[in-house]
């Protein structure tokens, strides 16, 4: 087995902040994709190969607060002639308390999008940064899905429309196609449509001193979104139980209504004083009943 290898260096900005004070979603993935140009070089890729994203699953243990440094390092988890699977560890250097994880399944693509096999010397270049998943890597939640995630399901489950727009082009990444980094930010977009619907709104959270925060994501790319693309989001919720919500975002082409994305998350509500983990009140519990969609 290899070792893990340090990808990434950086601090929090401010303006990669939220109205939750840390760090945004969006920028843990924009750093997490950065291991991706590094990556690249350690294996050698040919010019104009590029690794893109099949799956990813992040995992949110701390939060990253304005001005906190931080070190992503990155090991291989499996590896076969289609692709890896990636695993990046961010580290906050200041407390040395780790604040993510991310687990990445990658396949590789020519200049025109066509799949390829790794090259032989990648193979080889790849085995030395091979490493066992950490022993504290919880296994992700076994999911039960309806047979399709599609439009008509979406209907037929009365899924509220979350989030709409259209992609731009500095949402893209150099071979124009969306950037995982602005994917999760449409995400964030949904979640505070769907919170909402249940009551969970800005003004809830104030009056009892509130935040929220991501707790974990399982991300499928069905096929790349470019520049012009329109989107909407039909999202559900899955349960409330003790601390958590569980909830769902299909995200839809807007002219085929083909399924583009799919994703699930977990997430907690904290106290805003303590930043720590509080159980989902009753009232809101009570609100987001009707509301709760079981396959």
């Amino acid at each position: 087995m290899g070792e893990m290898t340090a990808t990434v260096r950086g601090n929090v900005k401010a303006w990669e902040c939220d109205v939750m004070e840390h760090m945004n979603v969006q920028h843990y993935l924009a750093r997490s994709a950065e291991t991706l140009g590094q990556l690249r070089v350690l294996l050698g890729l040919p010019a104009g190969n590029v690794l893109r994203h099949r799956r990813e699953r992040v995992l949110f243990l701390r939060e990253l607060r304005n001005g906190a440094s931080f070190e992503i390092t990155t090991g291989i988890l499996a590896l076969d002639q289609d692709g890896l699977t990636t695993f990046n560890e961010m580290r906050n250097i200041d407390s040395d308390a780790i604040a993510a994880r991310f687990v990445i399944e990658l396949g590789l693509i020519d200049s025109a999008g066509a799949p390829l096999p790794l090259p032989d010397h990648c193979l080889a270049a790849a085995e030395r940064l091979r490493i066992a998943p950490p022993d504290d890597l919880r296994p992700p939640a076994e999911l039960h899905q309806p047979a399709a995630r599609d439009w008509a399901t979406a209907d037929d489950l009365g899924l509220p429309d979350t989030a709409r727009g259209t992609i731009e082009p500095w949402e893209c990444d150099a071979r124009g196609e969306l950037h995982p980094r602005f994917f999760m930010a449409r995400c964030s977009d949904a979640v505070t449509h769907l919170q909402h619907g249940y009551g969970l709104t800005p003004n809830y959270r104030k009056a009892r001193g509130l935040g929220s925060a991501a707790l974990e994501y399982q991300i499928e790319f069905h096929r790349p979104l470019r520049a012009g693309d329109a989107i909407i989001a039909r999202s559900g919720l899955r349960e409330m139980q003790g601390k958590i919500q569980r909830f769902f975002h299909w995200f839809m082409d807007a002219a085929s209504r083909e399924t583009v994305a799919t994703v699930e998350t977990a997430g907690t509500l904290f106290d805003f004083t303590s930043r720590r983990s509080v159980p989902i009140p009753d009232d809101l519990r009570q609100l987001a009943a009707p509301l709760i969609r079981r396959f």
